[in-house]
């Protein structure tokens, strides 16, 4: 029984498979990042800011994941204290995937809900005042492309996929209401429907201009009348 235990383990050493893991939460190589702010704690959120970055390739060598995500936390908390006193009330959580096979990059999702009150027009330019620069320093960790100009279709695609995420929808059902593009500033307004009459106004590229920043308001509820028959 002895040497029997002894040929199990030698066998064992020289599995390849014994000197690596078969599940793993990979390395981490995408960075989402949502922010939403609400009324109250059991209410749906009144706006939301989205932020999407690769992380730079130095960060994926070395041991572990490479990326450490308190440096996210850390340029996140003045987003809690914008236009007040004293920091909001928050809620926070986190989530990891990876793909074991094709394209798809590990990724880690952070969201983080705040409490705020009134969705006042003066509360909403404070919170974004005080995402802007807390984005702008997430940034500073990516791995960004030379800057490009973002499309009408680009935009489009990444408004609606921005208001799908933020307000659990469906992309392909969302219909374009008004659009405006501002060239000097790379960034796009643009008006989505929903099927309901529910409207949503996004901003693509709200921060210096990349694409992957979106800024998702739930405007209000147009009545949808139909008009088969009219004259």
């Amino acid at each position: 029984m002895h040497t029997a235990n002894a040929e199990a383990m030698t066998r064992h050493a020289g599995d390849p498979r014994s000197s690596r893991r078969l599940i793993t939460l990979g390395q981490v190589q995408l960075v989402r990042i949502q922010v939403g702010y609400r009324a109250r704690p059991d209410g749906p959120t009144y706006q939301h800011f989205l932020l999407d970055f690769p992380v730079p390739v130095t960060d994926l060598v070395g041991e572990g994941d490479g990326f450490d995500e308190r440096r996210v936390l850390e340029a996140l908390e003045p987003v809690l204290s914008a236009g007040v006193a004293s920091p909001w009330h928050y809620t926070i959580h986190q989530h990891r995937w990876h793909t074991s096979w094709g394209p798809s990059p590990g990724a880690l999702e952070i969201g983080l809900l705040v409490t705020a009150g009134t969705p006042a027009a003066a509360v909403s330019l404070a919170v974004r005042d005080g995402v802007v620069p807390a984005f702008r320093e997430l940034l500073g960790l990516a791995d960004r492309p030379e800057p490009t100009t973002t499309t009408r279709d680009v935009a489009i695609l990444r408004a609606r996929r921005g208001a799908a995420t933020a307000y659990a929808l469906d992309p392909a059902a969302l219909s374009l209401s008004d659009e405006e593009h501002h060239p000097a500033a790379n960034s796009w307004t643009l008006t989505l429907r929903a099927p309901g009459g529910e409207e949503y106004d996004v901003v693509v590229g709200f921060v210096d201009g990349y694409a992957g920043s979106i800024w998702v308001r739930h405007a209000h509820h147009t009545e949808v009348h139909d008009s088969i028959g009219s004259s």
